[in-house]
């Protein structure tokens, strides 16, 4: 059977998202916040901009569902935040999950929201689905949010010196009046904060990647992740191995 390499290897894999997961516990461990660091527009003259950094402080079950969501499901991120406790439930070994998706029929037509429900093996995916129903666990009403986004940040911002430049840095602090405020820019820089390689759309992107490697379909992956069009579908399954293997492996009876 040939090799089945992936058109990007730099793909989430679990053994990516397991490092990440490691450095959230570590930080929650220490109770320490995340930090998200970017640069600045360079100016005139310079190579690369000022680094900033921004403390967030977090809630570590909250982010730990949101990343176990994502690596599972590989829903949009906007399909994820707006999830409620009473979107999930669990069945014969599975846990249930109940998506909004927003759809247009035309081109020019306002999106309209269609509910769609997928489900994952417990017992197959335990490692990513227990984190899941243990934050949902702590919330006792089916109309609680799992990621709140209507509290705002306070935002403190310090100056510091570098010792090596002798630069004026800001750094902002966020104390969050309730704990674990989200959004979808929030969702961003805590996800890079994890992983410089992370953010939304890529863990959606790995999976279908990693499932087209696995052998699905276009038409199962057209279903699982609700595209409007084939073509996106098949985009990922063309050219994959996984296609010929199968093929040159059958049996004639």
């Amino acid at each position: 059977m040939p090799e089945i390499k992936t058109k990007h290897e730099d793909i989430i894999r679990k053994e990516k998202l397991d490092e990440a997961l490691k450095h959230l516990s570590l930080l929650q461990k220490f109770g320490k916040p995340i930090v998200y660091e970017w640069r600045k527009e360079p100016k005139e003259g310079e190579d690369k901009g000022d680094l900033q950094r921004e403390e967030i402080v977090i809630h570590y079950p909250m982010i730990r569902t949101l990343v176990c969501l994502l690596f599972l499901f590989g829903k949009r991120i906007s399909e994820v935040l707006v999830l409620k406790r009473g979107d999930f439930y669990i069945r014969r070994g599975y846990l249930y999950v109940r998506f909004m998706i927003s759809k247009k029929p035309t081109r020019t037509a306002l999106a309209m929201p269609i509910v769609k429900i997928k489900r994952v093996s417990i017992k197959n995916q335990r490692e990513y689905v227990q984190p899941i129903l243990d934050y949902i666990a702590t919330l006792n009403d089916g109309n609680l949010p799992l990621f709140p986004g209507s509290s705002r940040p306070h935002t403190l911002i310090v100056k510091r010196k570098d010792k090596k430049t002798g630069k004026i840095i800001k750094e902002y602090k966020y104390e969050v009046k309730r704990e674990g405020v989200m959004s979808r820019v929030q969702a961003y820089k805590i996800l890079k904060a994890l992983d410089e390689e992370f953010y939304p759309h890529w863990f959606r992107h790995s999976l279908a990647t990693a499932l087209a490697e696995e052998g699905f379909t276009a038409h199962e992956l057209k279903d699982w992740f609700d595209w409007s069009r084939y073509d996106t579908a098949s985009s990922y399954v063309e050219g994959m191995p996984s296609m010929t293997a199968r093929i040159s492996a059958r049996k004639i009876t």
